[in-house]
């Protein structure tokens, strides 16, 4: 009987003991990526889909004032803080639509604010490849979700905070992006988001 006291209480003491030491894990984690990505001012990330749809490549650069230029393999889309131009090469056509405000939740919102608007709710280990990354899950602080992101789970390298992948769950859906590089406060500026049609491209002006 005394035995048996003995083995529970140690397994009590085992399991808490873990949970500190994942909880320690998953805040000294949140507070590297912070120290990295918190004050970025922009950034230029190469990415390729895994989920739901594999294969799709693209680049993204985009800085915090809400500009940005979205390369995907059969479309660029350039916004300038003001102006949105979706430009389909094969299509041979631009559309061109006004923002006219500002929404409370947008692309520069998610990327430049997450470690703001989300808080750390798990740690894990898992394999990219044979490759050890660390998972943290983030979940939006007071339940408010920017672009319907329920669920956000950041992949960095271990021994690193370099971000290697990030999971997003919206609604039932999964989307999952391997990041092949990731590039903060470069040599950006605002005139790598004017855009000048094509002559031969249809003008789509939705403004």
């Amino acid at each position: 009987m005394v035995n048996k006291m003995i083995f529970l209480l140690s397994l009590v003491v085992l399991l808490f003991t873990n949970e500190l030491l994942s909880q320690d894990k998953k805040n000294e984690l949140f507070a590297q990526l912070r120290k990295r990505y918190g004050n970025m001012n922009s950034l230029e990330a190469k990415f390729v889909g895994i989920e739901p749809i594999s294969g799709i490549t693209g680049t993204l650069k985009a800085m915090r004032s809400g500009k940005y230029i979205l390369d995907l393999n059969d479309r660029k889309i350039i916004c300038d803080g003001h102006t949105v131009w979706n430009y389909h090469p094969t299509r041979k056509n631009v559309t061109i639509n006004e923002i006219k405000s500002r929404p409370s939740s947008s692309l520069d919102i998610v990327l430049f604010n997450f470690l703001y608007n989300y808080q750390p709710k798990d740690f894990h280990d898992f394999s990219i490849g044979n490759i050890s990354h660390h998972g943290l899950e983030l979940i939006p602080k007071n339940g408010k979700s920017a672009l319907g992101i329920k669920s956000l789970t950041i992949y960095v390298k271990k021994g690193s905070s370099e971000i290697r992948r990030i999971s997003a769950v919206d609604g039932n859906q999964k989307q999952v992006w391997d990041l092949e590089a990731l590039k903060i406060n470069g040599g950006i500026t605002d005139a790598n988001f004017t855009f000048i049609p094509p002559k031969d491209a249809e003008i789509i002006d939705l403004r």
